[in-house]
């Protein structure tokens, strides 16, 4: 800002003048903040994200542009572009939220779910910050085992009926069932692989004949 004063006499020929001068530093610079509702997780399901954008400058910034790694165009500003649509002004704070699904395949992986937010802007260099969600996997499973003839006293057949339930959270792989008296030829599973042949699937029971 340059600022000038001038003089005028008559009997000092042409005006005289000096000037002041101000010089401003624009200082453009945000902070964004992201926060998850679940932190820990041990099946499928939705997680809520909050991304919090903020000007800490001294000037207005432009063209604000959020992505996400996780949220697949989920995001969605819910306030705080109150003054001039479109402008992030000095002061101003936009909240965002967006959301993922967790997948049976995110908790069969185990690996924490890190999902960041990147913020730029026409001002800024890019901005981020992540969220993470750990994942607790819990493999488990029961077999019962009954027998139709509990009580013989001849030669003869029994009939066994084996069932095998996955009771823990991730889906098993390479399950082998044997059996110390049924010839494996007359081991048959007879019901409950519907989802994926030969996975074990969350809750799914397998009901076997020997």
């Amino acid at each position: 800002l340059v600022n000038t004063a001038s003089v005028v006499s008559t009997e000092v020929p042409g005006p005289t003048e000096d000037d002041a001068t101000t010089t401003i530093t624009q200082n453009p610079a945000l902070t964004v903040d992201k926060v998850v509702d679940l932190e820990v997780i041990s099946a499928p399901g939705t997680l809520n994200y909050t991304i919090t954008v903020v000007n800490t400058g001294n000037v207005d910034i432009n063209n604000v542009v959020l992505s996400d790694d996780l949220a697949n165009g989920t995001e969605s500003l819910e306030s705080g572009d109150a003054v001039d649509p479109g402008v992030l002004n000095v002061g101003e704070t936009w909240v965002y939220s967006a959301t993922y699904d967790a997948t049976q395949a995110d908790i069969n992986a185990g690996a924490d779910l890190v999902n960041t937010a990147t913020v730029d802007t026409d001002q800024t260099d890019p901005q981020e910050d992540d969220a993470t969600t750990t994942i607790t996997r819990s493999p488990s499973l029961t077999i019962a085992k009954d027998v139709a003839e509990t009580n013989i006293s001849a030669p003869g057949t029994l009939n066994y009926t084996i069932t095998v339930v996955n009771t823990g959270n991730v889906d098993l792989t390479t399950v082998t069932l044997s059996d110390d008296l049924a010839d494996d030829t007359t081991l048959s599973l007879d019901s409950g692989d519907a989802v994926d042949p030969g996975v074990l699937n969350v809750g799914e029971t397998w009901v076997y004949s020997a």
